[in-house]
């Protein structure tokens, strides 16, 4: 059998079947699923950059945008040129769909909800897996999650969520998928749409996808033949993040996990432990920039504990450094003199 047609979606359709959702009134909840390190976040931030930029031209009432998103969407709801583009400047006022990796970055349940209970938002839980997971489907906090999604579907909302794998998502999650995109290599990704079903109770006929899948195992098949899926829909291709884009959304990535590993695992970063007073006061002490006790006993009010403890904890760290536990011999004053008594029997 020969391989099926590819259709190759051109970046700004993608977008434009997004945006064409948003302003029908829908949510779109859509998971891109892929490795680490091939391109998920990547893919996610040039689709919330790129909606964004396209809400931007419509504010701008871009005759052709204006015309296009009209037929689409405006004149199939029956609303008047008028009432259209009134709808547009109403987004407008209300400063809807912006993008900053930011503010659309997120990783803990709480921000999950926040950004599912606002209105017009774009938002890119990174590693969804980790909020709605089926393992954890009994905590409490996912529940919600899954309540939220189900009762605020009307909130025009673009959720991006990324995972590693699709298939791990809680079922109801699954159901509430508009799109999944999945990353094969960096820079090429395949987009899935869940099939129009009345009895069919698995929109992504997973069991029939799942077998076609298995055939190519067996076959050894390096070039699969993605069109037999039931759910495939095209191919699409995506630049990597300028080098300043790849800085910054890198920065905000490991600053927000930074935040949960703290309060969900009590892990901190190795950033974090420099910034420690007590390893700052040690530098200090050590390079002679604390002139005398008196520094000390404000670290140790900022601390929150008394000087004799803070003055024990110096000792033991002196201590295993093999240093001399004498506090006093590292104070800049008592540095000066020494050095002051070796000018003069120099003389």
């Amino acid at each position: 059998m020969g391989r099926g047609k590819i259709q190759k979606w051109r970046f700004i359709k993608l977008v434009q079947t997004i945006v064409a959702s948003l302003l029908n009134k829908y949510d779109f909840f859509m998971v891109i699923e892929g490795g680490t390190g091939i391109g998920k976040s990547t893919l996610a931030y040039h689709i919330g950059h790129k909606v964004a930029l396209e809400f931007k031209k419509l504010y701008n009432l871009d005759p052709d945008l204006m015309e296009y998103y009209y037929e689409r969407v405006g004149r199939k709801n029956r609303l008047s040129e008028e009432d259209f583009v009134n709808k547009i400047l109403a987004l407008k006022e209300e400063k809807a769909y912006k993008f900053s990796p930011q503010k659309c970055l997120i990783y803990t349940q709480d921000d999950m909800q926040k950004a599912l209970t606002s209105w017009n938002s774009i938002s890119i839980p990174d590693e969804l897996i980790n909020m709605t997971f089926n393992r954890d489907f009994y905590s409490e906090k996912q529940k919600d999650i899954i309540k939220i999604l189900n009762m605020f579907r009307d909130h025009e909302n673009l959720t991006i969520a990324c995972v590693p794998a699709f298939q791990n998502i809680d079922t109801q999650i699954k159901g509430l998928t508009k799109m999944k995109i999945t990353v094969k290599k960096r820079g090429i990704a395949i987009i899935h749409t869940p099939n129009s079903v009345i009895y069919c109770k698995d929109k992504w006929d997973s069991a029939t996808n799942e077998k076609i899948e298995r055939e190519w195992i067996m076959k050894k098949l390096t070039r699969p033949d993605y069109s037999r899926l039931t759910t495939f829909r095209g191919l699409v291709k995506f630049p990597p993040l300028t080098k300043a884009q790849e800085k910054t959304y890198q920065q905000v990535k490991n600053d927000k996990r930074a935040v949960v590993l703290k309060e969900d695992m009590g892990i901190e970063t190795q950033e974090e432990k420099k910034a420690d007073p007590f390893d700052d006061l040690m530098e200090r002490l050590l390079n002679g920039a604390v002139r005398n006790g008196t520094y000390l006993r404000g670290v140790a009010d900022m601390m929150g504990i008394t000087i004799n403890t803070l003055t024990g904890r110096i000792r033991r760290e002196l201590g295993k450094q093999k240093k001399n536990q004498l506090i006093s011999a590292y104070y800049g004053e008592a540095k000066a003199r020494k050095h002051d008594v070796e000018g003069i029997d120099g003389l």
